[in-house]
Parts: C-alpha cells; sequence; structure tokens
C-alpha cells in the first residue's frame, strides 16, 4: 500500500515493531480462528504495543472516553459510541512505527523527521485494516484521518470538512484536549482554561465546529474525565 523504505527515513520508521506485532496478530488469530473474544484481544494487543512504546495509559483512557461522550451528545446511537470508544484507544497504533527519540526531542522536529512522522497514519491505518473487524476498521480510519483540518490544512491527504469522518472529526478534539493536559518534552502541560481557549479558536480551522460546541457543552464532564485517576475509571476497558 505504501513505500516506507525511502532511505531518508531508515533511521526513523521502526519496521521491526510492525513485523512483531504482524506476528503477535497472526498467532492469536490462528489460536482462535471463530472466537468471539477475537476482537477484544486484538484490541488489548494493540494497546499493549502502545503502552510499551511509552503511551501514557490514563491519556488513552481520556481520549476514549471523551470521544465517547463527544460522540452521544452529536447524537450518535449507542452502539456506535461503544466502538468509537475502544476505537479511539487504539487509532494511534503507527506511532509505535516510529522511533521512539522522535517524540522524546524537545526542539523542533527537521522537515525530514516530520515528514517521516506523517507515516504513522498509513502505517497505523494499514495495519488495523489487515485486522478485518468492526472496531479496528473504524480505528483505522481514525489513524489516517486524525491530523486532518476542518478548513483541508492537515495531513496526510489534505481532507477538509465532511471529507473527514465523523469519527477522525471527534477523536482530533480529544486527542488534543489529552496532549495539552500533559506535560510533554519542551512543555508544561497546560492548564484546564487554557485548553478550552485553545479549542474555540481552532474551531472552524482544525476542529469541526459542531465537535467545538458539544465539547463545550460537555466541558465540566470531560474536565472531570481528564481529573479522575485510573484506579477510578469504571469502564473495564482500562482494568
Amino acid at each position: 500500500m505504501t513505500n516506507y523504505m525511502n532511505i531518508t527515513q531508515l533511521n526513523i520508521l521502526k519496521l521491526e515493531n510492525k513485523k512483531s506485532l504482524e506476528s503477535m496478530l497472526s498467532k492469536v488469530r490462528h489460536a482462535n480462528p471463530k472466537n468471539f473474544s477475537l476482537e477484544a484481544k486484538v484490541i488489548e494487543i494493540f494497546a499493549a504495543s502502545l503502552l510499551a512504546h511509552g503511551k501514557d495509559r490514563n491519556q488513552m483512557r481520556q481520549i476514549a472516553q471523551i470521544s465517547k461522550i463527544l460522540g452521544q451528545s452529536l447524537g450518535l446511537d449507542r452502539e456506535y459510541c461503544d466502538k468509537l470508544e475502544q476505537a479511539a484507544r487504539i487509532y494511534d497504533v503507527g506511532n509505535v512505527m516510529i522511533c521512539q527519540e522522535i517524540y522524546q526531542k524537545d526542539e523542533k522536529l527537521s522537515l525530514e523527521e516530520f515528514e517521516a512522522l506523517k507515516y504513522h497514519t498509513f502505517m497505523g491505518q494499514e495495519l488495523l485494516e489487515a485486522q478485518n473487524l468492526p472496531t479496528t476498521d473504524l480505528a483505522a480510519i481514525i489513524s489516517a484521518e486524525h491530523h486532518e483540518f476542518w478548513d483541508g490544512g492537515g495531513y496526510p491527504l489534505q481532507k477538509k470538512n465532511k471529507e473527514i469522518d465523523i469519527a477522525s472529526r471527534i477523536v482530533a478534539v480529544a486527542d488534543t484536549v489529552g496532549a495539552l493536559f500533559r506535560e510533554r518534552p519542551g512543555r508544561k502541560p497546560w492548564k484546564y482554561e487554557k485548553i478550552l481557549e485553545y479549542i474555540k479558536t481552532r474551531r472552524g480551522i482544525q476542529f469541526d465546529p459542531n465537535v467545538v460546541d458539544v465539547f463545550l457543552i460537555n466541558e465540566e464532564a470531560i474536565h472531570k474525565v481528564l481529573r479522575v485517576d485510573l484506579e477510578e475509571s469504571p469502564s473495564h476497558w482500562y482494568d
């Protein structure tokens, strides 16, 4: 599907991680060819891989729960919102195929590094689509589109408006909120009030205006999701 072997990117892309994940997933499928729990096992493999690569468990929970709140507030049906919550845990699995040092840099990425980083959207999409399961199919869409902007200024394909799937538009907001709420290399965590103002300023530019509107309607519930300790989380997906 995608040529990852550009010689300028070999020190950034970690294709051995992709092969390792594919091997684990293949073993699970052969062991559980018709098992109703296959989807849950596959999701947990992806989640575990993200955690092993340095993803924050609490942030994964926050993005998933915020996405579900936003989906429900937009009037999406319960079954879809449950699937969205699960997909929002694992959509960023393409990051497993990116050198960790890239995410830990204090300074701005070089042009080469940023171009290589963009591949995580395609790599995650390809790996998730290959599972051919309802939740991973939705996660594949989100992987491909969560960096697209409402006004067309994002990447990788410069989609805009409703060309971007609603799940991706929802997770784009949830992901940004979750990221800004915690410390990153070279940046302290933002106060929630500052995050609210930032989301407002990006309405109609980076984010779907309707998603921003329901985010603001639910800002208290979302703040609670951000503050709650992992141990207090009611969802079995974070045990």
